[in-house]
């Protein structure tokens, strides 16, 4: 291979990788499942919870080993901000434990317990193995070794005198939120910072937790536009983990599909977070998409804004929607 040949293969390397990086995290915009919750609620704050199967408890994902890298890059560098856990956690954290394991194998097909005993995940992105149920139940911090199984980030809560508190989690993709400042706290102290919870959603929100019946799971979903297509985001200057992340040069649609299942035994209450992030572009070509997003751009608040950390980019939001749009404020 000549110079230029070497040259220009390394280019084109180079540029297939730029367009890989930025899709690590994406859904299929063209998927039944496909999540977009501005389409149907433009509200900033709202419950906006749904009936959630308990075989749908936790979404498929064909991209798990990019998830994965992400946990355990965060871990390594960030730790206890991370993975945190309060010791009366234990038992419930064991608990979930089990119950993830069995929905792994009954209702996902990428999933296989081995003759040995370990966890095997096969997929179109890879082909990945953890220790088995045994050792993981056996472990310090199971909710740490089990959260490496799947691609969405996991809380617990358990109820106590001033409402259901934080008592473990493996936090590798925070939406503009730190663990270290959240765990061992109560929902209301958690959730202060999110403009009008008080006024609109505290009661509500304590009602559905004491409410929550382990054979009635729910889900509901969360939206943002960022700047990175890195999935940790503490809102801190850029983390690093991402290689590749090219911040403040697009603009990314962030969605986070959640889910909240209580535990019969321990009465503990498990909350999902998968974090999915796309090319603004790839908005385009669903019908009503970008319109119902510059919406929900339009009708928020300047408190809702800044909680979003989308502020600084509405600049660049308003630009984007004049160029796709006719009428931006549709």
């Amino acid at each position: 291979m000549t110079g230029a040949e070497s040259a220009s293969a390394e280019a084109s390397a180079g540029s297939a990788l730029r367009e890989v990086l930025p899709r690590r995290y994406a859904q299929d915009f063209a998927a039944p499942s496909v999540c977009l919750p501005f389409l149907k609620v433009p509200d900033i704050v709202h419950m906006g919870l749904n009936k959630l199967a308990p075989q749908s408890w936790i979404t498929p994902c064909s991209q798990l080993p990019h998830y994965l890298n992400n946990k355990t890059a965060a871990y390594q560098r960030l730790g206890e901000k991370v993975y945190a856990q309060l010791p009366e956690s234990l038992p419930a954290q064991r608990e979930l434990v089990e119950l993830l394991h069995r929905h792994l194998l009954q209702d996902h097909s990428g999933y296989v317990r081995t003759a040995a005993g370990t966890l095997r995940w096969r997929g179109a992105s890879g082909d990945l193995h953890w220790p088995g149920v045994e050792s993981v139940l056996r472990s310090a911090s199971p909710l740490r070794d089990a959260g490496r199984w799947i691609a969405d980030d996991v809380c617990l809560l358990l109820p106590g005198d001033t409402g259901y508190q934080l008592v473990a989690a493996y936090l590798a993709a925070p939406s503009y939120w730190r663990l270290e400042e959240k765990i061992g706290r109560p929902l209301n102290q958690i959730h202060a910072p999110v403009p009008g919870f008080q006024n609109k959603l505290a009661g509500q929100m304590a009602r559905f937790f004491d409410h929550l019946k382990p054979e009635y799971p729910v889900w509901r979903s969360n939206w943002s536009v960022v700047d990175s297509p890195a999935l940790l985001q503490r809102g801190e200057m850029a983390s690093g983990l991402d290689e590749g992340a090219e911040s403040g040069k697009s603009l990314y649609l962030r969605i986070e599909r959640q889910s909240l299942r209580r535990l019969p035994n321990t009465g503990a209450v498990v909350f999902t977070i998968r974090v999915m992030i796309n090319p603004l572009e790839d908005l385009l070509p669903i019908e009503g998409g970008l319109s119902a997003l510059a919406a929900a751009v339009a009708q928020m608040s300047p408190e809702e804004g800044r909680y979003k950390s989308l502020a600084p980019l509405l600049p660049s939001l308003q630009q984007f929607f004049s160029r796709h749009l006719e009428d931006p404020s549709a």
